[in-house]
Formats: C-alpha cells, structure tokens, sequence
C-alpha cells in the first residue's frame, strides 16, 4: 500500500492561517476573513509540489482564555491533526512579534517530535524581514519569512516540508486493490464482509462504526485483490466530531492509494450531493470507479436510478452502474469481476496504429469543424501513459478545437475500446512541422 503525508498548519486565530493554506493548496479553499477565529471546522485538501502529492490540514486558530464556546473543540482538533501528520507548520505573525500563545504553541509542536516549521507570515515588504530574528527565540529553528497573501516565501517553505515528508511506502502485495467508500451507513462494511464471506469488519446501523480502513486480501477464481473499507464521508458539517473528521482524512488516503473505487449509495434515497461529489473526488483522482448502489432488497427502479445519477452526474454514463444486497447477497457477484475488468482497462496499453485508425474512423464519420475559417486537422495520436490512459493527440490547430468535438473524439474511443469505469485523457498538441 501506499502512504499520503499529511501537513498540518496550525498557530493562534487570525495569523493567516487559511491564507497560506489556500496559498499552498493553490487554491480559495477556506474562507478568508480578517474577523478572528473564522476558521472553526476542519479543511482538508490534496496539495502537490515538486512532485510530492500530500494532504494538508487547516486548524481553527488558538485563543487560550477566550469564552468562544468553540475553543475547547478546537484546541481538541489541533491536538488530533497534530496526532495524524507528517509535519507541521507553526504561523506567527510578523507583525504583532510574539505572542505568549505562540511560545505555548511551540511548546506543544516540540513535544511531538514531529518535523516542524515556523512559518513567519505577513513579511509583505523587505523591512518587515527585520522582524523575522525575534523568533528564532520559539526554539523552532529558522523562521520561514512568507506572505500568505502574496505567495513570497511559500515555494522555499514547501520545498523544506516535502524534503521531511515519507515517500510512499509499499507493502510486498502489488495486485488490484479496491476501495469500498461512501457516505457513512450505506452499507460498506456488511459489503466487505458479503465479498469475504465471513465478518472480517464489525457491521452495525451506527455511522462511522469503521474510523480506519481496514485492509483485507480475497482471492477470487486465480487472482487476488486487495479491498479496503475506509470510514464514512459525511458532507462537511459542525456537528462532525473530531475523531469522525479524522476518519474522512484517512479515507481520502485509502482513495488515493486504490486502483478501483467502488462508491457505495443507499437505495432507499437518490443520491445526494456528497454521494457526488466522493465519486467525482475519486474519477477526478485517476481511480478507476464504479457505483454500486446497496439496499436493492427494499424494492426500487433501477433505470430511474441510473437516470438520477446521470442527471447528477454526468460522468456517470461512463461508469459501469450495480445493483446489489449486501443484507441478502443478491448481486453482490457482480463487483469483483466488474473490480478486474476495470481495473484492467485503466491500466490497458494501445497500440498507436489502434488509436490513429480509431482516429481516422472517428474523423470521417464526423469532421472537425473549422472556425474562423481555418480547417482543423487531426494528424498522429499515440498513448502516453496509463493508470488512467493518456492519449497525446497532434493537430494544426489544438486550441481551436471545441469542446463538444473533444467530448466526441473521448465517445469514439470509449465506444471502440468498450471503456467504462476509468477516466480517459485525451491531449491535443500542436504539430511543430
């Protein structure tokens, strides 16, 4: 398997802390705000530099003594991020010097052992890096002068924390592995326990039963595949605990280091925008996906299922689509051979005069169009990669090829290679001579 390091950023309210969090993560993800303390649910996001994909956590800032009746729970989710990462980043601010909580903070990031980075935010202009000296005093090491806000000092601050992150780190097993995720009670478990045929994992009506994925090795017909069944992902909500929260961190990991992802969704209800979004999270990721809807024991439609989550979900067509119960095992054959075929097809390898016959056919039957009066030609294509397929495709005129003929030439491919489960990449090129 494989491990994703986690970073978390963590310091007193209102230092910037979401800023520079957005900052690395390039992106707004948090919400900015110069009211102190916004920042009280958990973020997470995928964060990658220099060729290190890692995750990175964004903390509520630290007021000790304050009323706020959410300090106790943040200062409890500092302590847990502070259990489940790689590294940490301590945020001060320049220009209000140190801080009595500062010192404290310090104090709390030296007793984890962990890698550490102080990170001296607002440093904005060239005399504010006189200020930086003073907190060499936190025992932290060297200050990192950086402006969230405008992105100085952030790529030497990441290339130190990517150099102390672990690499991924692999166990001998090397075959399929497929995640079981979903929102929490839809069933994952009693899924995993149906496949193994007995109760590796406890099953109950309790969401969240599963706070850790658990890893379990089946053997099916000559082969092998490994089947992880992560925590619940509960949409973002106050009322999620800490220990819930951190279950979720763990499993995007367990996502990120699947081959196939199976998206459990609950019959009894058409899904919601957090069954969306996990299988958009996963297809957009390079996973190979499949949905499988549990619960079919309670009597539904199943083409106005899938019409529900096409209309959600456009990608879906494109993803193979069961029906199964785990309470009564009625379907769920259909999800390891269904795991294999996808997961061989993601990692398929095309010969180039394959593609390029398959992109002339596509080319007679419908022709590019030809804006501004310039025709459009498509000339060589040939795969790049796999784990998902990247196909590199050379025309005159790349950038004036429309959207709606781009999702055509992906159909045609799709259609002759029989490819479902798996996101395709197709990239157009500008032919040099």
């Amino acid at each position: 398997m494989s491990s994703v390091p986690t970073v978390a950023i963590v310091g007193r309210v209102n230092v910037g802390k979401s800023t520079l969090f957005n900052r690395l993560a390039g992106s707004r993800v948090a919400i900015v705000d110069n009211q102190p303390g916004v920042t009280r649910d958990r973020k997470m996001t995928w964060a990658h530099w220099s060729g290190q994909d890692f995750l990175i956590i964004d903390t509520g800032g630290l007021d000790p003594g304050s009323e706020d009746a959410f300090q106790e729970s943040i200062e409890k989710q500092i302590n847990l991020a502070l259990l489940e990462a790689d590294a940490v980043i301590l945020l001060v601010d320049a220009t209000s010097g140190i801080h009595p909580f500062d010192i404290e903070a310090a104090k709390l990031v030296r007793k984890t052992g962990l890698p550490s980075f102080l990170a001296v935010n607002k440093v904005d202009n060239n005399p504010r890096l006189d200020l930086v000296p003073e907190f060499y005093s936190l025992g932290l090491g060297k200050p990192w002068p950086v402006s969230a806000l405008h992105g100085h000092g952030s790529g030497d601050l990441l290339d130190a924390v990517i150099s102390v992150l672990p690499g991924s780190l692999k166990t001998e097993y090397d075959g399929l592995s497929l995640a079981v995720v979903g929102r929490p009670n839809v069933g994952k478990s009693s899924v995993v326990n149906s496949l193994c045929r007995e109760d590796r994992n406890i099953v109950t009506d309790v969401p969240g039963t599963t706070r850790d994925s658990i890893d379990t090795i089946v053997s099916w017909h000559d082969s092998e595949i490994r089947i992880v069944d992560t925590a619940g992902l509960r949409r973002k909500s106050r009322k999620m605990d800490d220990v819930e929260f951190y279950s979720t961190v763990r499993a995007w990991k367990s996502i990120a280091r699947g081959d196939v992802v199976l998206v459990m969704m609950d019959a009894s209800e058409y899904p919601v925008q957090q069954d969306i979004r996990i299988a958009a999270k996963a297809w957009d990721m390079g996973k190979g996906v499949i949905i499988g809807v549990n619960k079919i024991d309670l009597g539904i439609d199943k083409d106005l299922w899938k019409a529900a989550i096409v209309q959600r979900f456009n990608q879906a067509k494109n993803m193979p689509i069961i029906f199964f119960s785990a309470l009564s095992g009625e379907g769920v054959g259909q999800i390891l051979p269904t795991a294999f075929d996808v997961g061989e097809k993601r990692g398929m390898s095309l010969s180039t005069s394959e593609i390029n016959r398959w992109i002339h056919d596509a080319v007679e039957d419908v022709g590019p169009p030809s804006p501004r009066g310039k025709p459009v030609k498509l000339f060589y294509a040939t795969q790049v990669g796999d784990k998902p397929p990247r196909i590199l495709v050379f025309a005159n005129h790349p950038a004036d090829i429309p959207e709606n003929y781009r999702r055509y030439i992906e159909n045609s491919f799709r259609n002759r290679i029989g490819l479902k489960g798996v996101p395709l990449k197709i990239i157009y090129r500008k032919r040099k001579h």
